[in-house]
């Protein structure tokens, strides 16, 4: 039997429940956010991406035994094959970093082929086997364009350590790294965005994890979803200083133009991820030159909470940090993936679990009851 349709349709969604989950709580009333369980703040003050990955994929925080083996295990899987290098080398230097990301998950696709619905153990390796090629895809790629030669990853390395050094040849210091590793534990996962909702979509069909990953990447290379911390440093540049922020930003509100970075969509207050990241890129942009790039950035956020009440997003700070890592600005969606996709995988493990599709039901706005004539009647 059919489900009644809803008489109040939800215009993109907003506030409907798709899904039943364990993984994402985020309370937009109360500005939280919590990974099975575990407020994300304390994770990214506190645990490590391999281990906040753990908890979203495997369902609990790992004993020390665990933690290992799932590090080793993650870290054998990070050098990708001569056809995905052959791949990425393909795509042009001007290509979008997200179009050769796609390039590269469909080679790797190939050459780990599985049986659709996949098993749960055959599941569990495909992501595992993502999470670790995927930052050296993205660092391989971002060399290609940079006319440099590919770096092979070092399995001594942790995941931020080892992504920063793949792309920029040299070991990271133990500040860069450690705030990488909060900044991707921060955005590992937040419930049903885009991406992840195609994710899950796509697992629903009993696709297998490289399609429904490819999906994700798909849904967050539109710029309305993964382009925002790309789009806050083109804003900040623009702006070209703190004392130049009120004029601009009186000149935005009055053409009635969007400021980058600012209103989520969930979130009724402050982002609770904001904080800890305003933090974090103070203290790199200061110890990497880019201080008056975070400047703009904190007086931009003062003047924009002051005349609108909106708060940033997360993506906002994101920007002056990942400059001060070193990551140029149309890489960062890619960047977003490789904190992304720990989630990702969680969702699709999940999904499998339910046989059901995820099929909602749309109204119909159009003509009814027309006549159809035949084309030789037609003039």
């Amino acid at each position: 039997m059919t489900a009644p349709i809803s008489k109040e349709p939800f215009k993109g969604l907003d506030g409907a429940i798709a899904v039943q989950s364990g993984i994402c709580r985020l309370s937009a009333e109360d500005g939280r956010l919590s990974y099975r369980g575990y407020d994300v703040g304390e994770l990214a003050a506190n645990s490590t991406y391999e281990e906040t990955a753990y908890l979203l994929i495997d369902g609990h925080v790992p004993s020390r035994a665990e933690l290992r083996a799932f590090e080793q295990e993650v870290k054998g899987f990070r050098k990708i094959s001569p056809a995905v290098h052959k791949a990425i080398k393909a795509a042009p230097v001007g290509a979008d970093p997200m179009a050769a990301l796609r390039s590269a998950i469909a080679t790797a696709a190939f050459e780990d082929a599985v049986a659709v619905p996949p098993s749960a153990e055959a599941a569990r390796r495909q992501g595992l086997r993502l999470l670790g090629q995927l930052p050296t895809m993205v660092a391989a790629y971002h060399r290609r364009r940079a006319v440099q030669r590919a770096v092979t990853p070092k399995k001594s390395l942790s995941y931020a350590a080892n992504f920063l050094y793949m792309m920029s040849g040299e070991a990271p210091s133990t500040e860069a790294e450690r705030a990488l590793d909060a900044a991707l534990i921060l955005r590992a996962d937040n419930e049903l965005n885009p991406s992840t909702f195609a994710a899950r979509v796509t697992a629903a069909t009993g696709a297998d994890v490289y399609g429904s990953v490819s999906a994700a990447l798909s849904a967050l290379a539109g710029p309305r979803h993964g382009w925002h911390a790309k789009s806050v440093l083109h804003l900040l540049e623009d702006i070209g200083g703190a004392d130049k922020v009120p004029g601009w930003v009186r000149g935005r509100l009055e053409s009635k133009g969007r400021i980058a970075g600012f209103g989520h969509q969930v979130y009724q207050g402050e982002d609770p991820r904001t904080p800890f990241l305003r933090s974090l890129a103070e203290a790199r942009c200061e110890a990497t030159g880019f201080g008056a790039l975070f400047r703009t950035a904190q007086a931009l956020e003062a003047e924009v909470v002051r005349t609108s009440g909106q708060h940033p997003i997360v993506d906002f700070y994101l920007a002056p940090l990942y400059r001060a890592l070193g990551i140029p600005g149309d890489t960062f969606t890619a960047v977003f993936a490789v904190s992304r996709i720990s989630g990702w995988i969680a969702h699709i493990l999940e999904q499998y679990g339910d046989e059901r599709l995820i099929r909602p039901r749309a109204e119909y706005t159009g003509p009814v009851d027309l006549q159809y004539r035949p084309a030789r009647r037609r003039r």
